[in-house]
């Protein structure tokens, strides 16, 4: 069910007065399916939710820009336009997120109180109301849900209308929080995403004053620094400026409780003062401190607590101290920050050795790709326990083209991809031989669903991460590499060594991946899970709206799940904070994902034969290809931040077209990346404009 229409009114800010912005909904009626002998009541972009053992109802997320300097303080909800929905109705009980490593909890949870209740549920039609920063952008979130239900007669009334008012005031915290202010396409792009008013946006235009941009910070050990010479130049020649500091440098000169601290605060003077996109952390927790954040997750009556969950999002999002109140524990609910600012990874190297072997491949994965095998994709679900049966294959699948499934919205891996699919579900059951035999074949891509452990992940033991396995995964054979897992704890990089590390950590296999530092979460009995939840985000961020620098892909997915954190449900329960917590990028944050079947600007020597004449160019370029690649079918061309500056499809039906002419005015001088799509190859060089 599509949302009509959307309105809003956006009151002007009078100092030291409460002011309002207010959200106007219009819904059509909404879906009705059966599950397990109960109902599921849908409707496009919201998310079924409730407190396990409750009847699940649809929650919409409101996401608003508030103006500069600013925090909403409270939310009132008005329905409107009511509609009885026919018949009784039994809704859906939710039940427990649970590890994927423990699998069910073989319990059904039902709460019989509400279930023979009389009165309207829910009682509160919307959730929490909070503020959070996206690079110095104020943003309210909140949920609301337009359905109210008598669980003992089954009655459903459905509000065609809704009209959402947060209230907002100056604060302290909303003020300070302009320093981190910075405006750029990838900002503006998220922003446009994320809040229901993006025309307000222009209110922050004064407020961005950075001096000379950092396009990647890298923080590391002294004795480091020479070993990053190699990328440093590689990014250069791309047009992203980088710079190398010392964790003994950032010590001597900053203020902070510990070393975490001192590093958090340096991040923050660097981006204040002159804007950094990416962070790269090298070295494991031994040579880049770690900060460990808390969470609680309520599951099936039992506490999951952990108060040292290795999370570099501390590095990442940078509004308040995530310690308001100094206690020993950091993250706490209302001391988070949930849109990070910039794109943090981490390289867990602990020797020189292990530092050449990673740098090697993240400069080999973008320099030197294998032709034909960049978009192979390889997904791996396993049988994620019965009694609700619950497959991963059903969760990877979610991650493969268009789904509206559990109320949202994302386009995932393109159906038209290579995929190979290793599923239980399917199967029966597949062995490790077998995946590592497939990966052998060139999977640049592998997406998993399924059991892990400290030292145990897609059914390998850290003894079956050797060069000799992967032998053809070697970069000149077949691709590296990348790997998102829901696995448990196999990210647990504080731990010596977690199988992530080790699959970073040798001369082949994995150049860079997604792993959980803790528990990675399921739903029992559904499709939906805080993991998978991320997951999906991260695959439509990169398939859909074009991001594809890994670390940035990392933040977009972390940004569009954000509101849902607080919604009735999640709150409570916690899973999905947790996992918002301990999703890390292990690899390079600046290190771009081919997305496409390309080869990369080879830097010794171009692999394309397409002709370009003149380069460098003034006004126009006559492109030509071999009459063997057939006709052309677009030509596209980048500037070095990767942004598509021309666009040519052309008609190859009525003529061949194996030359043509690309006017170039609208260039400006610089280098720039020039790629030509034939119906049987892509090629790609560089072009020169000169005037």
């Amino acid at each position: 069910m599509r949302r009509l229409c959307l309105f809003l009114l956006l009151l002007v800010l009078i100092p030291g007065y409460s002011q309002n912005v207010k959200v106007s909904f219009k819904f059509s009626q909404p879906s009705v399916s059966n599950h397990l002998g109960y109902q599921l009541v849908e409707s496009q972009g919201m998310l079924l939710s409730a407190i396990p053992g409750n009847p699940m109802v649809p929650w919409q997320s409101v996401s608003v820009l508030l103006p500069p300097g600013c925090e909403a303080t409270d939310v009132e909800v008005t329905l409107s336009n009511p509609v009885k929905l026919s018949g009784e109705y039994s809704l859906y009980p939710r039940q427990y997120s649970r590890p994927v490593s423990e699998g069910i909890s073989g319990e059904f949870v039902k709460n019989e109180a509400v279930y023979n209740s009389r009165n309207i549920y829910p009682v509160e039609k919307h959730g929490r109301v909070s503020t959070h920063f996206y690079n110095g952008h104020a943003v309210a979130f909140t949920t609301f849900t337009p359905l109210s239900y008598i669980p003992a007669t089954g009655q459903l009334t459905w509000f065609q209308e809704a009209d959402v008012t947060i209230t907002y005031t100056t604060t302290e915290k909303a003020t300070k929080a302009l320093r981190n202010c910075s405006k750029s396409e990838t900002i503006t792009k998220t922003l446009g995403h994320l809040v229901q008013n993006p025309d307000d946006m222009v209110l922050y235009d004064s407020w961005d004053k950075k001096n000379n941009a950092v396009g990647l910070l890298i923080i590391t050990p002294d004795g480091y620094q020479e070993g990053f010479t190699s990328l440093l130049e590689y990014y250069s020649s791309v047009g992203l400026s980088s710079e190398i500091v010392t964790t003994e440098d950032i010590y001597a000169s900053q203020n902070g409780v510990d070393n975490q601290e001192k590093i958090r605060n340096y991040i923050i003077n660097r981006v204040q003062t002159d804007g950094v996109d990416y962070l790269l952390l090298g070295g494991d927790v031994e040579l880049v401190p770690a900060r460990g954040l808390f969470c609680q997750v309520n599951s099936q009556g039992s506490i999951y607590e952990d108060i040292s969950i290795p999370a570099d999002l501390y590095y990442s999002a940078l509004d308040g101290t995530w310690n308001e109140n100094g206690n020993s524990l950091w993250g706490e609910p209302d001391e988070d920050d949930l849109l990070p600012d910039l794109a943090v990874a981490r390289l867990p190297y602990g020797n020189a050795t292990e530092q050449a072997r990673m740098i090697h491949k993240v400069l080999n994965y973008q320099q030197n790709p294998v032709d034909g095998e960049l978009t192979n994709t390889l997904v791996a679900g396993e049988d994620l326990y019965s009694n609700p049966q619950t497959w991963g294959a059903d969760y990877l699948e979610m991650l493969i083209g268009h789904h509206e499934d559990n109320g949202y919205t994302t386009d995932g891996i393109p159906e038209a991809f290579p995929i190979q699919e290793m599923y239980d579900r399917d199967l029966g059951y597949w062995s490790k031989q077998e995946l590592i035999s497939k990966i052998n074949t060139g999977m640049t891509f592998i997406h998993h669903s399924g059991h892990s452990n400290v030292d145990y992940a897609l059914r390998m033991s850290t003894w079956d991460i050797t060069d000799a396995n992967f032998n053809m995964v070697n970069g000149i054979d077949h691709n590296y590499c990348l790997v998102y897992t829901h696995g448990c704890i196999c990210g647990a990089f504080d731990a010596s060594d977690c199988i992530a590390e080790e699959m970073l950590k040798i001369q082949n296999f994995v150049v860079a991946g997604s792993f959980n530092s803790r528990y990675g979460w399921f739903n029992e009995g559904q499709t939906e899970g805080p993991s998978l939840h991320l997951h999906r985000e991260f695959v439509n961020a990169l398939y859909t709206m074009g991001i594809d620098r890994i670390g940035q892909t990392q933040v977009q997915s972390k940004i569009a799940t954000a509101p849902w954190v607080e919604a009735p449900g999640q709150w409570e329960e916690g899973a999905l904070r947790w996992c918002f917590y301990d999703n890390n990028i292990l690899g390079d944050a600046a290190m771009k994902i081919h997305t496409d079947n390309y080869t990369s600007i080879n830097e010794h020597g171009s692999r394309t034969k397409a002709e370009i004449f003149p380069n460098p160019a003034n006004d126009f370029i006559n492109l030509s290809v071999p009459a063997e690649s057939g006709d052309i079918k677009s030509v596209k061309i980048y500037d070095l931040s990767g942004k598509m500056v021309i666009n040519i499809n052309l008609n190859s039906e009525k003529s061949s077209t194996f030359e043509v002419r690309i006017d170039l005015e609208a260039l400006l001088n610089g280098t720039y990346i020039l790629r030509i799509e034939t119906k049987k190859t892509i090629f790609s060089n560089t072009l020169t404009v000169v005037r």
